[in-house]
């Protein structure tokens, strides 16, 4: 006899009662994400109203499509987007791949004291706020008794003035993301090293690979799914800058503005002026968030035409 096909609402409300723990944990994750992240959502209508805060959301006027051509054709938008765009790429080309490189490095020390110490040293920054930070890159750049000017005059040059040389920020700005952050993102690729079957390695010995090969043969190749997803996610990310960060370095200077004026900035300006911003500010939120979605999408869509997993 033919057994009946087990219904796929009985296995769900199985595999629920099974885990139910895990779905309790589950709970307040979802409800943070819920509250901070969905239910803001209600505020995207300013971006096409006049915002007035007597008529509060709901009661301004609709201006259709008006904040977003104000926006886009405002003198200097396209500057601020083209520094976005240029300090986002300068993070996928040397930001992204540096943890990558800690990682693959730490998995090779043998000493565990000497590997934890350095892991230890290395997440620490992650810790500290940007305003500390930006207290200690200004202990680097000062004109007058910075340590890097020390270090130029010592070698016979003249100091040079950091803080207005615009030119020099996005990599200031690169450096100090690095510095800050390269600790914290070995972690997921760590842990993605110490999920490869230890067989695979003993299979490369006894093929006479060394050292350096079975990284490039074994340790890669394993650690391949979080490369691609941290990929992912890091190329969305290009369009949202790091406000935080570029405005504890440069402030509102307009001597920087030029390399450091970012859509970030931008936005935090626009909310400080009047109300009448707010249409403007989410506006250009909802253009990012958008442009994100789009660039997630076709680097999704890239990473599974190369044949590796995606986010979906």
């Amino acid at each position: 006899m033919k057994q009946k096909p087990k219904r796929l609402g009985t296995n769900r409300t199985l595999s629920v009662l099974r885990n139910w723990r895990l779905y309790i944990m589950f709970i307040p994750g979802f409800l943070c994400l819920f509250m901070f992240s969905y239910i803001p959502m209600y505020g995207l209508q300013l971006a096409f109203k006049d915002y007035a805060p007597r008529y509060g959301i709901t009661g301004s006027p609709w201006n259709n499509f008006e904040n977003f051509i104000y926006t886009l054709g405002s003198e200097g938008f396209w500057e601020m987007a083209g520094n976005t765009l240029f300090i986002g790429m300068l993070k996928i080309i040397f930001a992204f791949p540096s943890s990558i490189i800690l990682a693959l490095m730490l998995n090779e020390v043998v000493c565990k004291r000497f590997k934890k110490t350095v892991q230890t040293i290395a997440n620490l920054p992650y810790f500290i706020s940007w305003v500390i930070v930006s207290s200690i890159v200004y202990m680097f750049l000062a004109r007058d008794g910075g340590v890097l000017n020390k270090i130029i005059v010592a070698l016979g040059g003249d100091p040079v003035f950091w803080y207005a040389e615009p030119k020099w920020w996005p990599g200031v700005i690169t450096i100090s993301g690095i510095w800050k952050n390269v600790g914290w993102g070995t972690i997921v690729f760590l842990s993605a090293i110490t999920n490869i079957n230890p067989d695979l390695y003993e299979a490369a010995k006894v093929d006479g690979a060394s050292r350096l090969r079975q990284c490039i043969h074994v340790t890669i190749p394993g650690i391949m799914p979080a490369i691609t997803m941290t990929f992912i996610l890091c190329v969305a990310g290009i369009v949202k800058d790091d406000f935080e960060h570029i405005y504890a370095l440069v402030g509102e200077s307009s001597i920087l503005s030029e390399t450091t004026e970012v859509l970030g900035t931008w936005v935090y300006k626009t909310l400080k002026g009047s109300f009448r911003g707010w249409g403007d500010a989410t506006a250009v939120g909802l253009v990012q968030s958008i442009a994100g979605a789009l660039l997630m999408a076709g680097s999704n869509w890239l990473v599974r035409k190369q044949g590796q997993e995606g986010l979906w």
